[in-house]
């Protein structure tokens, strides 16, 4: 329950007094503090009392340890008062205290004001200064006070004990899960110790002195409490395993009661009995306060006096203590006596003494929650009873499963299929494996295979876990979808600390073993078995992002948009990027983020800002400390993929900013051992850091200085798209935040460091600019905007001590502050930039993400030295490679042509043995072409101006690619020596026939000639009786022999389909054969899946259809040439249909018969293609054509003859027309290509 009842005079004066009333009773929230104005980005001191309550807050939310030394508001006149104080006895008895507040009240009073989440926020942020924190939290009356439970539920701890020492343990827990004992302080009425300093003694180790709880020392501490008596703090001692630093060996709670227990009688009871101890502190004790401990059970284990004895005088006081002790039969050890000359610090020792000696019994805080309702308290958390059965509805379904098996199930969405669907899209853009398909061809595969996973996510349904949490997110009520929302993160972060403490400890075990078979197992594990909030957030965007795929929307998912910007509008995240899957799901955030633009009416003009750095450096922890966000950097998982935050910008500032709200974008850490495994590490860093430098207006590089080099690496590569975005007017700011570094002169001293940085940068700058052709760019400040004085910010370390005891550090938080407030100065300052709405935001991430996907390049690399380096390699290699095949080309042409121009009256064995010795002679080039290659690689590698040291592990890919490229050309050259073979064996056979009937056809032409001599013909009586000497002599002619390219195609097939028992499917007549559309039928499909995938015939016909339009392609490219039809041709063509089907294989559940139909109908019509082929050079090459090409020749000649003219003229015209000029035009064909080709790489090699 919250104060809705308590309406006590004296707090609503406080608060009143404070300004407070408007927010009074629970009404101010968490968005309310997190909106930028004026009071959140200025560290004004107090001027008056109502600036208190704000300057705590924000001090506070900057995690400073002092922000409770702002609770009073300053005296101009100070001095002169004090002196004038000191000789005024007036002013011992006038009160002046009405602008003076002790700290606890104002903390009471801010808690009484906030509602549940911002308490949360408030005890967790105090916990991190190491402060004390409401357990009890009074009425004013004292009438009933509330177990403040939901409150603490955020605290999360880590420590290690002493048990096991050896294996460096560590225990990370929700605070009020852990079973540790409750050390209790009360006080009696009269009592002259301060406990609470007491209790900051002990547990402060030395002269380390922290102020855990307020007492009467500080500022503040002595002023009376007006509204604080009753309440109960509490704060945690925690050991960090080494026993020379360990106060205490084991966890502890020490608990702190306000004012004395006759006055908070509840709150004593409920302490007594849930404590392990209870450390009564007094001077004297009253009867009173004898009957109220009179009616204490086990006090000879449980109670202890500490009394304080001034002097020896006070003998009534000791007394009435001596006799409280005899009728409570307390034992001696049971009185603890601080004398006149013991000082507190020896006095807090001996308290630690009986605390480690004291019979331990542990409660954890959820477990109060039954003692608290028998005594009469209220709890804070009852009112959100629903919201948690609904998220434990949730839990029960991950039961003891596993976690990855789990998330199969129940988040489907975001699989392998999420994860593969990323990888085909980036390669749709990039082509990286085209292999020999051919572009349009491998374009098309992964068209469908993205058309295919498209499919199948779109037909997923609504898990039960889905289906409860977006019922419970869809709610109109705020406050219920908040309550829920917390319950899952509080009962998630909780499982997977449990699943990654026992993953963890198995590592360690097996890691000791070396299995590492195992330890990659369970390396894998540790990244599948986290599951967050985040998890079901990213798969209710993927099922809006696929529902629009399968019109099957329905007002649920539809409205889920609306839900999600409303949560933005609150405050809480939105995962941009999937870390998992480097994907984002565009339609999902495109349509948020317009939701949200409409819901400000269309004002949102944005400032993005962005921190980028090495994993586990803090910049999650930065930014929460610079805006008050809540950014995850606990429960055992670090930040994965891009996260972005909406921050109202308030109206006092808008003006002066000239934005509507602040996006924080917070990302992944690079350089993550998780990523460092995996090939595409650096890509996955440098697409990363490309695509959120790209958005940001503001980048933040986080540098912890043992990572500086890495940074470096990963600004080296992003240098590429800031070039690219700076040529659309683009230049984003950039701050350096060096964390780690402490000293006053550590700007001046560190400028030497940053000199050399910038240089290194400027250096890296003009090479990715001479890379991306822009040589007016010099430096760094040319494409990023950065001041090496004004952008540098040097940050002390986050802990002051040794944790996890130790509070953050004072100088972490004002620096910070510091930073938060320069970087706002220098926007508003920066009048030429122009505020981005949402709308051009999205614009802008769109074309930024497609940019991302379409680098195929850069990205792959550590930094731009590797990059330069390596493509310095490709240009050389790519020049080798040429220069091999150019030379192995000319070498074939000359073998081509040689083979072609061996002698006809050879035999066709003969032939064989050239071609034979072709094929060795080609061994022994390739073999000598190879070592070429191979030594020009080793001796680059020895070039010293080349960075070859960076990419010495590249070395082997390129002797690799070597032997492959070998492979290929010989494979290649001897199909064309073998076509050759084939080729001059079917001209010769056509040769033989010619030369036959020439010898015929010469000698009827001279008898002919003869006969005719000795009478006087025309020309036309000339022309006829030649005309009818041709046909006779002619008729008898016969052609080539055709060739039975069904048989031959079908031969192959067969051979293809080898020991799979097909051939009864394979008699078929392919010339006949597939000459209707090719149809996907049910026949096609495994028989189980026909019943569960109507749909598939459909999505295996778009599959097939594309498979037969690229060998259709394919085989009339093939087909184009002039030559005769070889078996190659199709080998060829199965191999080509067999990779389609390899391809796909495993999203087209199709059987044996699909394959065989499929390769039938492709094959019939490559058969008539091939059998038309054939045909073509039949008759080219046909006797009968052949000779009617020379009947003219014959003709003149005889008509020359006859007449006894000269027809020397006319037959050198003849010779060079029919002989000279086809080979010249054939010769220079053959060449010209190789020399254009050989000038264009050349010309570009030498550019």
């Amino acid at each position: 329950m919250m104060d809705t009842e308590d309406k006590t005079p004296g707090l609503l004066n406080f608060i009143t007094k404070l300004g407070l009333e408007k927010f009074y009773p629970n009404k101010l929230t968490l968005q309310l503090l997190l909106e930028i104005n004026k009071s959140n980005t200025h560290d004004h001191p107090v001027q008056t009392v109502e600036d208190i309550p704000w300057c705590f807050f924000r001090r506070l939310f900057q995690i400073n340890a002092e922000c409770r030394d702002c609770t009073q508001v300053p005296n101009n006149n100070h001095e002169e008062d004090l002196f004038n104080d000191q000789y005024d006895l007036d002013f011992y008895l006038t009160d002046d205290t009405d602008d003076r507040f002790n700290p606890v009240d104002i903390i009471v009073a801010l808690f009484k004001c906030a509602d549940s989440f911002l308490q949360q926020q408030m005890t967790l942020k105090m916990s991190m200064c190491q402060f004390s924190v409401p357990l009890l939290m009074p009425h004013s009356n004292n009438s009933q006070c509330n177990l403040m439970l939901w409150a603490l539920r955020d605290i999360v701890k880590e420590w290690s004990p002493h048990d096991a020492p050896q294996s460096k343990h560590f225990t990370e827990d929700n605070i009020v899960q852990a079973d540790i004992p409750l050390y209790s302080f009360v006080r009696l009425k009269n009592c002259s110790l301060s406990k609470s300093r007491l209790l900051n003694m002990i547990l402060s180790r030395g002269q380390q002195n922290h102020n855990y709880f307020i007492h009467r020392e500080m500022e503040g501490g002595a002023l009376e409490k007006k509204i604080a008596n009753g309440l109960v703090e509490v704060c945690w001692y925690l050991p960090s395993g080494r026993e020379n630093l360990d106060i205490f060996p084991e966890p502890a709670a020490f608990a702190n009661l306000r004012g004395d227990i006759c006055g908070s009688l509840t709150q004593f009871n409920f302490l007594y009995q849930v404590s392990t101890a209870v450390f009564v502190f007094l001077d004297k004790v009253e009867e009173h306060e004898q009957k109220i401990l009179l009616s204490l059970p086990d006090v000879k284990t449980k109670l202890f006096l500490v009394v304080d004895v001034k002097d020896r005088n006070a003998k009534e006081d000791i007394l009435s203590v001596k006799t409280t002790q005899e009728k409570l039969d307390l034992p001696k050890l049971s009185i603890k006596i601080k004398r006149a000359n013991m000082s507190v610090v020896e006095f807090s020792k001996n308290i630690c003494a009986t605390i480690k000696t004291s019979n331990v019994t542990t409660m954890k805080i959820i477990n109060m929650f039954d003692k608290a309702v028998e005594l009469g308290l209220s709890v804070d958390e009852c009112r959100s009873e629903n919201q948690e059965k609904a998220a434990e509805e949730i839990m029960r379904g991950i039961g003891v499963r596993n976690i990855s098996d789990y998330k199969k199930q129940q988040l489907p969405l975001q699989g392998d299929n999420w994860k593969r669907l990323s990888q085909l899209e980036k390669e749709q853009c990039r082509l990286k494996d085209v292999g020999d398909s051919g572009p349009e061809e491998y374009k098309c595969q992964l068209q469908q295979e993205v058309k295919q996973i498209k499919k199948e996510q779109s037909t997923y349904k609504l898990s039960k876990a889905m289906r409860t949490f977006i019922a419970n997110l869809s709610t109109n009520n705020k406050e219920e979808q908040n309550y829920f929302l917390k319950w899952m993160k509080l009962k998630l972060d909780t499982k997977s600390r449990v699943k990654l403490s026992a993953l963890r400890k198995k590592f360690k075990e097996e890691f000791r073993k070396k299995e590492s078979k195992l330890i990659a197992e369970l390396d894998q594990a540790l990244l599948e078995s986290s599951l967050g909030i985040e998890h079901y957030m990213r798969e209710m965007g993927l099922i809006y992002e696929f529902s629009l795929h399968s019109q099957k929307t329905v007002d649920e998912i539809v409205a889920l948009p609306s839900v999600v910007a409303k949560m933005l509008l609150d405050g809480y995240p939105l995962e941009l990027l999937d870390g998992d899957a480097s994907n984002i799901p565009e339609r999902w955030v495109a349509d948020v983020l317009m939701e949200l633009h409409r819901k400000v009416g269309e004002k949102s003009r944005l400032l993005v800002v962005s921190v980028l750095g090495v994993q586990s450096t803090g910049k999650s922890t930065l930014l929460n400390t610079m805006f008050g966000v809540q950014f995850p950097v606990s429960s055992g998982r670090c930040t994965r993929g891009a996260y972005m935050v909406f921050l109202k910008v308030g109206e006092d500032l808008k003006t002066e900013l000239k934005y509507d709200f602040i996006v924080l974008i917070d990302t992944e850490g690079v350089k993550s051992p998780d990523m460092a495994q995996l090939e595409d590490s650096y890509e996955h860093d440098n697409q990363l850091a490309t695509f959120v430098i790209g958005l940001s207006d503001v980048t933040i590089i986080n540098i912890a200085m043992e990572n500086a080099n890495e940074m470096k690496d990963i600004l080296q590569i992003t240098m590429h798209a800031s070039l690219r975005m700076r040529k659309i007017g683009k230049k984003s700011v950039c701050h350096f935040v060096h964390q780690n570094v402490a000293g006053v002169s550590a700007h001046s001293k560190c400028m030497t460091e940053r000199k050399h940085v910038l240089d290194q940068l400027n250096k890296m700058t003009k090479i990715a600019a001479e890379m991306e052709k822009q040589p007016s760019i010099n430096a760094f400040t040319d494409v990023l905007d950065y001041d090496i004085e004004k952008n540098h910010w040097n940050i002390p370390g986050l802990c002051h001590g040794t944790p996890p005891m130790a509070p953050v550090n004072t100088g972490y938080s004002e620096a910070v502050a510091d930073f938060k407030k320069t970087l706002l100065e220098i926007m508003k300052d920066d009048r030429d930039r122009k505020a981005t709405q949402i709308p051009d935001f999205l614009e802008w991430m769109k074309s930024l993400w497609r940019a991302v996907k379409y680098e195929n390049f850069i990205f792959s690399f550590r930094n731009i030295l590797v990059a330069h380096a390596y493509d310095n390699l490709c240009k050389e290699f790519s020049q080798w490679e040429w220069e091999f095949r150019k030379h192995i080309f000319c070498w074939q042409t000359e073998s081509e042509l040689e083979i072609l121009n061996t002698d006809n009256e050879s035999e066709v064995n003969t032939w064989e043995k050239v071609v034979h010795s072709k094929k060795s002679q080609l061994s022994d080039k390739i073999t000598h072409q190879q070592k070429l290659m191979m030594e020009k690689l080793i001796h680059y590698y020895k070039r010293k101006d080349r960075d070859v040291n960076l990419i010495e592990k590249y070395k082997n890919d390129f002797s690799k690619s070597i032997i492959g490229l070998a492979k290929e050309i010989q494979q290649s050259v001897c199909i064309k020596l073998d076509c050759a073979l084939q080729l001059k064996i079917s001209k010769k056979k056509a040769q033989d026939i010619q030369r036959k009937y020439r010898d015929v056809i010469e000698e009827q032409v001279m008898q002919l000639l003869g006969n005719c001599k000795n009478s006087s013909l025309s020309d036309k009586q000339l022309i006829d009786v030649f005309e009818k000497m041709w046909t006779d002599a002619t008729i008898n002619v016969c052609g080539l022999e055709h060739r039975d390219i069904a048989g031959s195609v079908l031969m192959q097939l067969k051979k293809n389909f080898l020991n799979r028992y097909v051939y009864k499917d394979l008699q078929v007549d392919l010339k006949e054969y597939g000459k209707q559309p090719f149809k996907v039928k049910n026949a096609h499909l495994d028989s189980w899946f026909k019943k569960v995938k109507n749909w598939f015939l459909h999505d295996c016909q778009s599959f097939a259809d594309s498979a037969i339009e690229s060998c259709t392609q394919f085989v009339l490219d093939t087909v184009k040439t002039n030559g005769d039809y070889h078996e190659s041709f199709t080998r060829d063509l199965l191999e080509k249909i067999d990779s389609f089907l390899e391809h796909s294989c495993k999203h087209h559940k199709t059987n044996i018969q699909f394959e065989i139909d499929l390769k039938l109908h492709i094959c019939s019509f490559a058969t008539r293609q091939f059998l038309e082929m054939h045909k073509k050079f039949l008759y080219k090459n046909n006797p009968q054509n052949q000779l009617e090409k020379l009947k003219n020749q014959y003709l003149s000649d005889f008509l020359d003859l006859y007449k006894d003219r000269d027809h020397c003229q006319r037959k050198a015209k003849d010779f060079a027309r029919v002989c000279i000029k086809p080979a010249v035009e054939d010769y220079v064909n053959r060449s010209l290509g190789v020399d254009i080709v050989d000038e264009i790489v050349t010309s570009c090699h030498s550019t």
